[in-house]
């Protein structure tokens, strides 16, 4: 089946394997992003530097622990117009 489906279904196949290698590294950008964040608030623009991540990589790993509430903004916003996230009570 697995055959039949990869020849009917390319472009699925290439984002299924691409969903693989993004949960592969979930459990690690979370540990990373998280450290980060002990230290002090921070941007998107700056994890992104900090982590050697282009800008919206890091803005979907942000969003995606702001959504699990693993990191939260703290309501402060830069001259820039950027939100800073912190991490979330009890994380």
């Amino acid at each position: 089946m697995s055959d039949q489906f990869e020849n009917r279904f390319p472009e699925s196949a290439a984002i299924r394997g691409e969903q693989r290698q993004i949960a592969r590294q979930e459990f690690a950008m979370r540990k990373r992003i998280l450290e980060l964040l002990s230290g002090g608030s921070k941007t998107v623009p700056e994890v992104a530097h900090a982590l050697g991540l282009k800008p919206h990589e890091a803005m979907w790993w942000m969003m995606g622990y702001v959504r699990y509430g693993y990191v939260r903004p703290t309501g402060e916003v830069t001259d820039e117009g950027y939100d800073r996230y912190e991490i979330a009570e009890g994380k």
